[in-house]
């Protein structure tokens, strides 16, 4: 009986690995859409309530929506690249004709002043030596960053469109999957396997809310400071700065650009706000208001927040936004479980 027991459990393991490496392609796809389905449940509910429809009209109802909320920002931002790709192409030739002329407030610069100006009269200024400083006039650089582009936003496409695919089956199906993988963890690993399960869900739903709904929030409102400071493309700018901010010390790169742009435009007023005003959403963001929504939820410390996002990033990519977290709350949980009962005996 033993020894059919372990055949059994073999293989079921052998049967479980094949399957993961057939749908290896597809995990991806598959992580995101249960990412979402889990952080838009509720919503789910209530439509359920307010539409009183079967199962299938609410995961229709609730996967178009999500499809909307999702392909819409990415085929603007697509399409706003690709117009910028071509200005930028133009206004490199153009510039290897003339060169750039140097700003006026260049040799202002106290100490080095003279000195930057005369380099960018030498290397900036003058066409051959502009040629020369971006060491080919071809533009093939440029073509194949479009390329390199384009090859990306394909890919994901192609992932997003698969998530939504399993979306509508996870709103379609997903209280009974939710129910038999709770009792799966329960048969497994006891009481103890159920709870874990609740937790994981209720940190990414936490994380999807901390990460997505703060990061938002900041590209909105630092986006309006590059509004009200002229800076061109605005409205992109705030939405790249919104996608970036998910990622703890990126959205740095994008307010420090646009602040680069108007100080060489000659608003160096605009840029210092520009700047000063995106750290300052970035500290009240993501040292106040993040950490309390994730943290408190899931009664997390900032620190293990921080780790969990890094780290997940680092692993998992994208995704691992919302799976380190979700992992750190469950490794904050074991721990608390094994040193609650250290405690008890040692106190008995």
């Amino acid at each position: 009986m033993l020894a059919q027991d372990k055949l059994k459990t073999y293989l079921s393991l052998t049967l479980l690995a094949s399957a993961v490496w057939l749908m290896h392609g597809f995990i991806p796809a598959m992580l995101w859409a249960v990412v979402i389905g889990i952080a838009t449940w509720p919503l789910r509910i209530k439509v359920a309530q307010k539409t009183k429809l079967n199962d299938m009209g609410v995961a229709a109802i609730m996967t178009v929506a999500v499809a909307v909320l999702l392909f819409l920002p990415i085929i603007y931002a697509l399409i706003l690249v690709a117009s910028d790709l071509g200005a930028l192409t133009s206004w490199i030739m153009q510039m290897q004709k003339t060169g750039i002329a140097a700003p006026d407030w260049l040799h202002l610069i106290p100490i080095v002043g003279d000195r930057a100006s005369g380099w960018w009269a030498a290397n900036l200024s003058d066409p051959a030596g502009l040629s020369v400083f971006l060491g080919s006039a071809d533009n093939s650089w440029i073509r194949e960053i479009a390329q390199n582009i384009g090859a990306q936003a394909a890919h994901r496409l192609f992932t997003l469109v698969f998530a939504i695919v399993t979306l509508f089956f996870l709103y379609k199906k997903g209280e009974g999957l939710s129910s038999k993988t709770l009792t799966l963890l329960e048969k497994l690993t006891g009481e103890s396997g159920k709870r874990y399960g609740l937790q994981a869900a209720t940190a990414i739903r936490a994380t999807v809310n901390g990460v997505v709904l703060v990061g938002l929030a900041e590209g909105l409102f630092i986006g309006m400071s590059y509004w009200v400071a002229g800076a061109p493309h605005a409205a992109i700018l705030g939405v790249s700065t919104g996608a970036l901010a998910m990622i703890p010390f990126a959205a740095p790169l994008i307010f420090t650009g646009v602040s680069v742009v108007l100080i060489l435009q000659g608003k160096m007023a605009a840029a210092v706000s520009v700047f000063v005003f995106g750290w300052l959403v970035l500290a009240i963001g993501d040292h106040v208001l993040r950490p309390k929504i994730i943290g408190n939820s899931v009664e997390l410390p900032f620190l293990w927040v921080l780790f969990g996002i890094l780290g997940g990033v680092e692993v998992f990519g994208l995704i691992g936004l919302f799976i380190g977290p979700a992992l750190m709350a469950l490794v904050v949980m074991m721990w608390n479980d094994m040193t609650e009962v250290e405690s008890q005996s040692a106190s008995v």
